[in-house]
């Protein structure tokens, strides 16, 4: 059946930076700051949600070879926590997991692994004001020196694989940049990323998996981590899909079977949106919206509402673009954590 394409796309540069070098913002604090959270509650589902995250914080447990570990998110509450109240105990356990993680030198596992788990540490260490010349070189080496079982650094993975692993890879990449002062890297990426999403194509980038299934992508000669506004392909609204996660629920269709990757591909842009954001390097606006699009495309039109460990960004998504995102998900959800970040109370000092 002959392919019927038409393509909406009018305003294709608009809110699309032009990739640059942009100076870093003076905003202290990578997720959040000590002087935002001074004055925020400490009462309600926002905080109880993270304290209770806080006290259940082993630092003992600290490891980012553990893809589906939430050690990492209870250590960046145990921040969030100490931040807030002062008390020398969540402190102690931010100190103690970074400790623990350098003690392992290069860590087991995969790069997915090593990019759902890495940012949250980083975060909290940079919340508490931890830093080490050891810290940091360990830092240095998850970005771009250790090579992972999957025969790749980090760095690497984020740049030849535009679906989950390499989302999950941008948010952990942003977080490392931005607390080693590394704004050269940062800026890197973050144009690598906008060039993902307006094109061309980079060329180390990969698409289809193993089945080469590009049929999610709008233009297949010329993928895009995120499609182009407008984009309808064999009658199909495929406008702000990520294909390559799409594609792990079936080829192109109408009805697509249901696929949990696309969201936690989500995670990692939410994740490296807002470090970005933070650092004066904003991508929220990027490829007309790109980022806005593509959780419309999953929350609205396809009706895949966040759950589970996916509710979480809802808050800071709303919080953006002023949406009013709902999920079925109990507060404890809601105002929780991910894979790799999260934590709404820090939101509410915005």
């Amino acid at each position: 059946m002959a392919l019927i394409l038409i393509y909406i796309y009018s305003t294709y540069m608009q809110g699309n930076p032009t990739p640059s070098s942009p100076p870093p913002s003076p905003v202290i604090g990578i997720w959040t700051s000590a002087a935002e959270l001074a004055n925020l509650s400490m009462s309600g589902d926002a905080w109880t949600t993270v304290l209770a995250a806080a006290d259940a914080a082993y630092p003992n447990q600290a490891t980012v070879s553990d893809q589906d570990s939430n050690n990492n998110v209870q250590i960046l509450a145990a921040a969030i926590v100490y931040a807030r109240t002062g008390i020398q105990s969540y402190r102690d356990k931010v100190v103690a997991a970074c400790v623990k993680l350098v003690s392992g030198d290069k860590p087991a596992g995969n790069t997915l692994a090593w990019a759902r788990e890495i940012a949250a540490y980083v975060m909290a260490a940079d919340l508490v004001g931890y830093r080490t010349p050891e810290f940091e070189t360990w830092c240095r080496n998850m970005a771009d020196v250790y090579v992972a079982t999957d025969g790749r650094t980090m760095r690497q993975m984020f740049e030849i694989r535009p679906n989950n692993w390499g989302t999950m890879a941008f948010g952990s990449l942003t977080a490392i940049y931005r607390y080693l002062g590394d704004n050269t890297n940062l800026t890197a990426i973050r144009d690598y990323w906008i060039q993902l999403v307006v094109g061309p194509k980079p060329e180390p980038a990969a698409y289809g998996g193993p089945e080469n299934d590009l049929s999610w992508h709008f233009n297949e000669s010329d993928p895009r981590q995120i499609n182009p506004q407008g984009s309808v392909k064999q009658g199909i609204n495929i406008d702000g899909i990520l294909p390559d996660d799409l594609r792990r629920g079936g080829s192109l269709s109408a009805n697509p079977g249901y696929t949990g990757y696309p969201w936690e591909a989500m995670q990692g842009l939410v994740t490296a949106a807002r470090v970005l954001d933070r650092a004066g390097m904003s991508i929220w606006a990027v490829g007309n919206n790109a980022i806005y699009r593509a959780v419309y495309a999953l929350q609205v039109r396809l009706g895949w509402v966040a759950s589970g460990d996916d509710a979480w960004m809802l808050i800071f998504l709303n919080k953006m673009y002023g949406t009013n995102w709902t999920s079925p998900e109990p507060p404890s959800r809601i105002w929780g954590a991910g894979k790799i970040a999260g934590w709404g109370y820090v939101t509410l000092g915005e």
